[in-house]
């Protein structure tokens, strides 16, 4: 199983994982073909090539993600995957 699956299976988990980093969002983001900017503090934004974008806060200090980001994320690869 490739990196990308075994970190879509982990963020798909119910209930959602208290363990899941913005460092692996941020790689299972890029694999998906997101590219993330930050023009300044902790807001970044995730655009696909296909012009989908959304915006998220880089949590602190811990990293760790909250369910709603979890949520967003998973959001964001429903949508890019299923207009492909």
């Amino acid at each position: 199983m490739s990196r990308k699956q075994k970190l879509l299976e982990r963020l798909r988990k119910i209930p959602s994982p208290k363990d899941f980093t913005w460092d692996e969002l941020v790689t299972l983001m890029r694999q998906f073909e997101f590219n993330e900017t930050c023009k300044s503090g902790s807001h970044y934004m995730f655009e696909h090539s296909s012009g989908y974008k959304f915006g998220m806060s880089k949590t602190h200090p811990s990293g760790i993600l909250k369910k709603y980001q979890i949520t967003e994320a998973l959001n964001a690869i429903d949508h890019v995957s299923k207009n492909k």
